[in-house]
Order: C-alpha cells, then sequence, then structure tokens
C-alpha cells in the first residue's frame, strides 16, 4: 500500500511540476477589475490588494512574474491539502486522488487559467479549497481544532470575496450536527460564538483597511451597486413614487430612463442578440452596472466632496433603494433571480441532479452515519449555496461559480471508491 501511494504521489508531483510550466508559458492577464486592486480603489475588498501590495514590494518591477508564481504554487498547496484530507479520512484511494488532483488543477490549466489573472479568484479558489478541506476532515474526524484551523483562513476569503458568506451557516450546520450525535453543545459553545463573531470581525477588517488606506472607515462602497442592478433591470416607471428623497428619486428617474433608452430593462430588451431576458441580464450585466447605473449615480453625486466619498453616498443610496424596488417588482425580480441562477447550475437538469445528489445523500446520512454520504452531502451543499447566494447580487457566470466546478467529479469518484472497497472486501 506505501508503494502504491508513493506512486500517486509521485504522479500528483507530475501534474504540479506540468500545471507550473503551463502557467509560467502564458501571460499574466490584466482585466478590467485588475486596476482596481492594484491601485487599491475603495470599492475592492482589502485581501486581494494587500496581497498584490505585498508581491508588488518584494518582486519590484516583475510583480507579474511573482504573482503567477505564488497563485499557481499556493494553488498546488491546495490541491494537495485538498487531496490528503480526502486520502487521510479514507474518502478516496490512491488512484481515485490523482484523477481528482488533476480535475482541482483544471481552472489553472484551461477556461479561466486564474494562475495567470490579476483577479480575486487566483486565490480565493485556493483559499476555498483548503476551507472545503478542514470542513469535510471536522465533519468526518469530529476534531474541533480542524475547525480552529479553518476560522483564520476563513477570514481571508471573506476579505477577499464576500460571496463565501454562505461558508459560516454551512460551518455552523457542522457543528450543530456533531453537537447532536455527541449530546454536548457546551463542548462546542466556543466554536460556535467564533463563527457567529466571524463575520464582525472580518467587517471591523475591512473598516479599518479603509480607514489606514482611504480615511473613511466605512465596509467596501460597492454592495449596493450590484444589489440593485436586477431591481432596476424589472423596474417600471411608476417606481419613482417609491422614493421621497430628492436624489434618489432623480437617481431613479435619470437610470430607468437611460435604460429604456438604451433597451437594457425587462419592459424594453433588445433580443437580437440574446434569446431571453434573463441571458440579456447575465450577458449585459456589467454594461447596465457601470453603464445607467453609475454613470448617473455619479451624476447625481457630484457635489460630494471627492470622488471617495461619492462611491460612499452611492453606494449608501443603493443599499436604501433596493428592498423597495424588489418588493415592488417581486414577480418579476424573483424569476429573474431564479433562472439567473439556473444558468449558474448549468442549466435545469443539473439543478435536479445537484439538489437530487445533496437529499439522498442527507437522507441516508440521517440513517447511517458514514464517510460517503458526509462528503456527498457536504460538497453538494457547498455547490448549492454558493450558486444560490451568487445570483442575488451577481449574474451567476462561471467566474462566480466555478469554485465548485469538481462536486460531480468528485461524487463519481467517491461512489466508485466505496463500490471497490465493497468489491474488495467481498
Amino acid at each position: 500500500m506505501k508503494w502504491i501511494q508513493q506512486k500517486s504521489n509521485i504522479a500528483i508531483g507530475i501534474l504540479f511540476l506540468m500545471t507550473l510550466v503551463v502557467v509560467l508559458r502564458n501571460q499574466t492577464e490584466m482585466f478590467p477589475d485588475s486596476i482596481g486592486y492594484l491601485n487599491m480603489h475603495i470599492i475592492r475588498t482589502p485581501g486581494y490588494p494587500l496581497f498584490l501590495q505585498l508581491i508588488q514590494n518584494v518582486f519590484g518591477d516583475y510583480y507579474d512574474s511573482g504573482i503567477a508564481i505564488f497563485q499557481i504554487v499556493f494553488g498546488c498547496f491546495s490541491v494537495y491539502y485538498f487531496i490528503h484530507k480526502l486520502r487521510s479520512n479514507q474518502v478516496l484511494n490512491d488512484f481515485f486522488s490523482v484523477c481528482f488532483a488533476f480535475v482541482l488543477l483544471l481552472p489553472f490549466l484551461v477556461g479561466l487559467k486564474i494562475a495567470n489573472n490579476i483577479l480575486t479568484e487566483s486565490i480565493s479558489y485556493s483559499l476555498y479549497l483548503i476551507i472545503v478541506a478542514k470542513f469535510i476532515s471536522f465533519f468526518i474526524s469530529k476534531q474541533i481544532k480542524e475547525l480552529y484551523y479553518s476560522l483564520p483562513i476563513l477570514a481571508c476569503l471573506l476579505i477577499t470575496r464576500y460571496q463565501f458568506i454562505y461558508l459560516i451557516p454551512i460551518g455552523l450546520g457542522l457543528i450543530f450536527w456533531i453537537s447532536y450525535q455527541q449530546k454536548s453543545f457546551k463542548k462546542h459553545a466556543i466554536s460556535i460564538v467564533l463563527f457567529i463573531t466571524l463575520p464582525l470581525i472580518t467587517s471591523l477588517i475591512d473598516r479599518t483597511y479603509h480607514k489606514v488606506v482611504h480615511g473613511h472607515f466605512v465596509s467596501t462602497p460597492w454592495t449596493g451597486m450590484n444589489m440593485i442592478t436586477a431591481p432596476f433591470f424589472v423596474s417600471d416607471a411608476e417606481d419613482e413614487a417609491l422614493f421621497e428623497d430628492r436624489i434618489e428619486k432623480e437617481f431613479f428617474q435619470r437610470t430607468h430612463y437611460s435604460l429604456i433608452e438604451n433597451n437594457m430593462n425587462i419592459n424594453d430588451v433588445d433580443l437580437t442578440v440574446f434569446p431571453t431576458p434573463t441571458q440579456f441580464y447575465i450577458g449585459r450585466f456589467a454594461d447596465i452596472t457601470m453603464g445607467p447605473i453609475f454613470k448617473n449615480g455619479k451624476k447625481v453625486l457630484e457635489d460630494s466632496p471627492s470622488q471617495i466619498e461619492r462611491f460612499i453616498a452611492l453606494d449608501k443610496m443603493t443599499s436604501n433603494m433596493v428592498k423597495p424596488l424588489i418588493w415592488d417588482n417581486f414577480s418579476k425580480w424573483k424569476r429573474l433571480y431564479i433562472q439567473n441562477a439556473i444558468h449558474g447550475f448549468g442549466g435545469i437538469k443539473n439543478v435536479i441532479l445537484y439538489i437530487f445528489i445533496a437529499l439522498c445523500s442527507l437522507f441516508f446520512l440521517w440513517k447511517q452515519d458514514q464517510n460517503t454520504y458526509k462528503v456527498l452531502g457536504l460538497s453538494s451543499l457547498l455547490l448549492i449555496a454558493n450558486v444560490l447566494i451568487v445570483a442575488i447580487g451577481m449574474h451567476a457566470v462561471i467566474r462566480f461559480t466555478f469554485y465548485n466546478d469538481w462536486v460531480i467529479f468528485l461524487t463519481i469518484f467517491v461512489l466508485l471508491n466505496s463500490l471497490n472497497k465493497k468489491l474488495y472486501e467481498s
């Protein structure tokens, strides 16, 4: 068995080496969002800009090469750590570990090629894999230290991409499950408190960062802009009556008019390129947000003393306007949200598949405390939760949903591994 494990480690090492070569042969790519991270713009969360600042200080003019090197080395480490946890908990054998390692490395090799991008997913994917490995290990071994060790990593992930806030309730769910099994909630009281307070801690870190760098003790002021895009897309002209504040009313009037004029409202959508309003929303999300919404927001707030204060005021205004717009257009917003989420899953068939895996795993886990059901149930719930939360305030495209693309492969490998065990034992 030790000889087989050595062989699998060598195979995984070869995969890492090949991935490293491919990444280093590719150019580091800049995107519209990249400048904001490099310049530590106020609308960017602190995690990735601080990472980039550290790399720039170390590598100087060659920072782009340093970014790619660190991101792929950290990526390979996270993949190996995930594989190690699965093997040590006897979830995968050595052969399927190699197969799964290849699957986890695909985002670095094809498609997004995340190690060559100056974007948050370049490190958030690796942080996420480590946290998932910790969660799985805790779920199986019931060792509370796995959760304690995951907390600082989860904090880093949240200040890099806040979409992973759903890991907090899932982590609490694992604690309550284990506490129920062990009939001891007091034993896990500290971990429960730490998980509940972690969002507050990361919010404090976020606000402190902006106070030090930008002079304002505020949360990253961009949530409102993302959240209001869908409500504006489904809005009607009559919705201006929802707002009594003069600036909010003017902002709505200007923005709604611009959306209609540019065929960017659900009531007047240009479907020459996109087959449905939902596909239009997904395909033109950035144009809607950064076009009519952002430009008109800047216009009505042009009296702000500085650009930074304008961003803060814009975030506050849009955040205040989200709820009234959603409630007044709830039916249309709900339909758009569901179709956006279905797109994020990859189609209705995938929705049914993942819900089926989650429900079956949880049902059998309730009957039998087996590692197979724990891994399949947890991984499928992670995938479902990620898509559902992304679809609330963003277009559910692969950049935000790829983090769990490995779930279906892990499901296959875990089931085959379990079947192989039973055949071997018989």
